[in-house]
């Protein structure tokens, strides 16, 4: 894509980072400790300009080095050599401000900048340098731990592999736990190129476009039995990545200091993805990868710790993986790892966006947090990556309730176990009368003792601890108990596995849908049968993280499904008692089954961008699976898409394009990443025609997580299907809303693009702040081609600011309304409340103490510094609170410690009496810096306002309401919170600041 600007956008990508890195202070005691100069951690720097991958030669003398479609960064060419070298000296000219600091990676091809090991205060005096652009504090993550090539159809007709696609010279990056060189699902042998079919060819020579270097084994001086081994044509490279691990943790007495994989999910995954075809277990099983052919790049980032809680990969141990997977040229990246967090500012993103703008096809897992809702975190939540969610096969059982009357709810019920010490497998097979507890939850001795003995337990869960429940029941003659979860929330609606010590009975869980279904019956007979398996083929899998994605609710995710319960796959012998062979479940291993797909659509269609593959993977996937429990049906919140159809992939008809520009419209756009652009950036892509609004983003689904009344988004699609072919849309609309597309019919030849327009209007029916689902379809009807994209929208009842600031003693804010919906209205104010100010200063690096008095009735008290009230106003100082009480020896009730002055802490009906504030100067001029605390006490209208707004919403409709101040004190600030709702509940509410100074 042609960028034409004077500056160019990337330049300025990152550059407002810091106001989002957050103050480093610890600012939870009086004072700093006397250690924390001392006391030195691992940051990723982030510098300005861009990273060789996406380097388009705006500076004078230095060509381009971004590389050209279907090539790869060439670091042969001069052209990277110089620009290389220029970025060095800019490191360089960095660091040496921090004489200090110890290096610990440089970072070049898909992110600019370094890691190094600093003091917090040093880390905070470097985001003033002219060049740094972004810092971070290095993180901790987690890795996300039968043929399935069977399963997903690549052994039969039509498939990839009859096709000839087995993976030929692609190379498939595993950033994992390192790798089992000697497994011969690695080994340089003969295979099948059709796959499955045809004779033994040898592997040819490493791809010319792979240039990358090393076999990091045999470091026998750590661990004797890290022997040597030299790569060849299947695994052509593995290099270890452990700065940073070692910089904080030791690692396990059965490590290796070398790529070699410990752990044994790094030999996993790359087995799922790239494995030998027709390998044999030693109980006779034949495994496969899914792109057989494919070669290995393994990059270890992920290290085992003597305490397992500090197992894990350092994100710039990841960094410098990915920096140099993405230089060295790989294909495809596999990266089954993950965090909790939910905002898109961490630099492994980053490099993850620039990878994709490289044409690295990047593919995670979903993570293990489900089955409750909006458990993604990061990398899986952003859009320009492929999140994985995991799925269950045709080799997948699972245990159930035979219910045996009354004969209206018979069947079974899937439970799963609980962790106490008497099994299922230990008492044998239970049947007869199941009786429900009195009390329900049975966190007493049961009322009903006489109608429970020598029966089985239905008991709700909530209240008190399972092993209370199970020793109720026991007690009252149970001979089991099956608990059924309460429904209390979206997270406690299917079964868990419950922890039950010192109890005497087994026990199981059900979902709350089944307890109360068989709970509300009579005369209910049934069976525990531990030999009891049912099939649970098309599931989601109950640990596969769900959405909504909390960091941008507008981008569906997970993207798509793939088996992950249940996946033979070649291990490490260290953990696993010798074997070459295990059986894991995790979204770890639905991972590498799109990796691998990935790696043969780039050989098939080597001018697809990243983007263009996900989009082939998701509009053909297959949409009949079921939520982990119960006969519901799975949603796009379980499954994105759906789960991949690897054959059809190949021949998706319409693909959804995005690159670069789109996805930093939608950083700019995000409702928390904004902050990490700089406005120029937002400004100029909005002068290219780019849409700022996130469920503009080209992506294959369609998602809007606040429609209010209507609201219409835009799309692209590209055709890459011979010939010219007429499509017809076709809508599922979500229950509640209307949906209309502009054009329904779309005329195309292969490589023409169109772009429409899709409407959703929410009715009076829609279920206000619920999600609901559908699906959009293209239909080409001569071709029998469908070209599907999820929908998921979320209608809400009003928009309006959030948050307001205003001046001046007497005024009138006029505030816009949106309404989604038709009814009353009423809107109420609680203040405007004056503050109470108090004028001090501050050394720097001191704290001091401050005290106000919060009175009786206080509905909500805040106390704030505000960055134009500290120092010369200008927002460079750094000041943190952290507030106690009531009383002298209080509670800590909060604290606020971001990267400025821009400080408060809410306290919601607060005890009334004097809390302590705790004012601390992180960083700040030298010399004192005055600054003004000011609290506020809000406790309904103080009548100095006066409201006007309409009584009546009308779904669609604009509408204002008028509030009018007056008399206020000069010289302080005035806060009060605007309460918009129908009268029965509020469903907005607008902060509303007036600064008097």
């Amino acid at each position: 894509m042609v960028i034409t600007m004077k500056r160019t956008i990337i330049s300025s990508l990152l550059a407002g980072m810091l106001a989002s890195a957050g103050s480093f202070a610890d600012a939870t005691s009086d004072t700093p400790s006397p250690n924390q100069e001392k006391r030195k951690k691992v940051f990723i720097v982030q510098l300005d300009g861009e990273p060789l991958s996406a380097y388009r030669g705006t500076i004078p003398g230095l060509s381009a080095t971004k590389p050209a479609l279907q090539r790869k960064l060439d670091p042969r060419s001069s052209s990277y050599r110089h620009y290389a070298n220029f970025l060095k000296t800019r490191r360089q000219r960095v660091l040496s401000a921090v004489p200090s600091a110890r290096k610990v990676h440089e970072y070049e091809a898909a992110f600019n900048g370094f890691a190094a090991v600093m003091s917090e205060k040093e880390a905070e005096a470097l985001r003033s340098h002219k060049d740094v652009k972004g810092i971070w504090e290095d993180r901790l993550l987690k890795m996300h731990t039968d043929s399935t090539a069977d399963f997903l159809g690549l052994t039969r007709i039509p498939s990839p592999w009859l096709w000839g696609i087995t993976g030929e010279d692609i190379v498939i990056g595993v950033i994992d736990s390192g790798i089992h060189p000697e497994h011969p699902s690695l080994a340089d042998s003969p295979t099948p190129r059709r796959g499955n079919r045809g004779a033994d060819i040898a592997y040819g020579p490493v791809p010319e476009s792979f240039i990358g270097e090393g076999c990091d084994f045999g470091n026998t001086g750590f661990n004797p039995d890290d022997a040597a081994f030299t790569c060849n044509n299947k695994l052509i490279k593995a290099k270890a990545f452990n700065t940073s691990f070692l910089t904080n943790n030791t690692l396990a007495d059965y490590e290796f200091m070398s790529a070699r994989d410990a752990d044994g999910h790094g030999t996993h995954t790359a087995t799922t993805a790239g494995g030998n075809y027709g390998v044999v277990t030693p109980d006779g099983q034949t495994l496969t990868g899914m792109a057989p052919r494919a070669r290995i790049a393994a990059y270890k980032v992920c290290w085992d710790a003597p305490d397992p809680d500090d197992s894990g990969c350092f994100s710039s141990d990841s960094m410098a993986a990915i920096d140099e997977a993405v230089a060295d040229g790989v294909d495809v990246i596999n990266f089954s790892v993950g965090g909790e967090s939910t905002v898109f500012t961490s630099a492994r993103d980053m490099s993850f966006l620039f990878a994709a703008d490289a044409g690295v096809f990047v593919a995670t897992s979903a993570g293990n947090d489900g089955p409750g809702p909006r458990t993604m975190g990061t990398p899986s939540g952003v859009p320009w990556i492929t999140a994985v969610a995991a799925s269950e096969d045709d080799q997948s059982f699972g245990n159930a309730l035979q219910v045996d009357a009354p004969k209206a709810i018979a069947g079974n019920y899937d439970f799963l176990e609980g962790g106490g010490p008497v099994s299922l497998k230990d008492s044998g097979l239970l049947s007869g009368p199941i009786a429900v507890s009195e009390p329900l939850e049975a966190c007493s001795a049961l009322e009903n003792p006489e109608a429970m003995e020598g029966k089985i337990a239905l008991v709700k869960r909530g209240g008190c601890s399972f092993t209370s429940k199970y020793n109720n029941a026991a007690e009252a003659g149970a001979t089991a108990i099956v608990v059924y979860n309460d429904g209390a929330d979206e997270g406690r609606m299917f079964p868990i596995t419950m922890s039950a010590p010192d109890t005497t009975i087994p026990g199981v869980m059900i979902s709350y849908a089944d307890g109360a279904l068989i709970g509300a019956s009579s005369g209910i007979s049934g069976t525990l049968d531990p030999e009891l398996q049912i099939s649970r083929e098309d599931r989601i899998a109950e640990f596969s993280s769900r959405g909504h994605n909390v960091g941008a609710p507008d981008i569906i995710k997970p993207d798509v499904a793939a088996p992950g319960v249940g996946i033979l796959a070649g291990t490490s012998p260290v953990l696993s008692g010798g074997s070459l062979f295990e059986s894991l479940n995790g979204t770890s291993m639905a991972s590498p089954h799109v990796a691998g797909i990935m790696a043969l659509l780039k050989q098939a269609r080597p001018d697809w961008s990243p983007a263009m593959a996900k989009s082939a993977l998701m509009t053909t996937a297959r949409t009949d699976l079921l939520k982990s429990f119960g006969p519901e049906a799975a949603d796009p919140f379980d499954f994105g898409a759906g789960a991949i159809v690897p054959s059809a992939a190949f021949r998706p008809g319409l693909v959804y394009d995005a690159g670069l520009n789109d996805y930093l419209a939608f950083l700019c756009g995000a409702e928390y990443q904004r902050q990490i652009l700089e406005p120029a950036t937002c400004e100029e892509l909005v002068s290219l025609g780019y849409s700022l609004d996130s469920s503009d983003l080209n992506l294959p689904s369609i998602g809007i997580g606040e429609l209010v009344g209507t609201q219409t988004i835009k799309r692209r699609v590209t055709s890459v299907a011979p010939g010219k072919r007429w499509y017809w849309a076709t809508v599922n609309a979500p229950e509640g809303v209307d949906v209309s597309v502009h054009p329904k019919i779309l005329h195309l030849r292969k490589g023409e693009s169109a772009e429409f327009e899709v409407t959703f209007t929410a009715t009076d029916t829609a279920a206000i702040n619920k999600w609901a689902f559908g699906d959009l379809t293209w239909k080409s009807v001569g071709a029998r081609q469908e070209v599907r994209s999820p929908i998921a929208v979320r209608p809400v009842p009003l928009s309006t600011s959030d948050l307001v600031n205003v001046e001046g003693t007497d005024g009138v804010l006029d505030l816009g309304m949106v309404f989604g919906y038709s009814g009353n209205f009423q809107v109420s104010i609680s203040g405007l409340a004056e503050a109470e100010a108090v004028a001090s200063s501050i050394e720097d690096q001191a704290s001091q103490v401050i005290y106000f008095d919060i009175p009786e009735g206080t509905e909500m008290a805040r106390i704030a510094l505000f960055d134009t009230d500290v120092g010369d106003g200008s927002g460079s100082d750094d000041l943190d609170i952290t507030v106690y009480g009531p009383g002298p020896n209080g509670p800590e009730v909060g604290d606020s410690t971001s990267s400025t002055s821009n400080e408060s802490v809410n306290m919601m009906n607060p005890a009334a009496g004097q809390y302590e504030v705790h004012v601390v100067d992180y960083s700040s001029a030298a010399g004192p810096t005055p600054f003004t605390l000011f609290n506020f006490n809000l406790s309904g209208d103080n009548g100095n306002t006066q409201l006007t707004a309409p009584s009546q919403a009308q779904v669609g409709s604009n509408d204002t309401v008028k509030l009018e101040w007056m008399g206020l004190a000069p010289g302080t600030r005035a806060l009060g919170i605007l309460s918009h709702g129908n009268g029965e509940q509020v469903f907005a509410e607008t902060e509303v600041m007036v600064n008097t100074q």
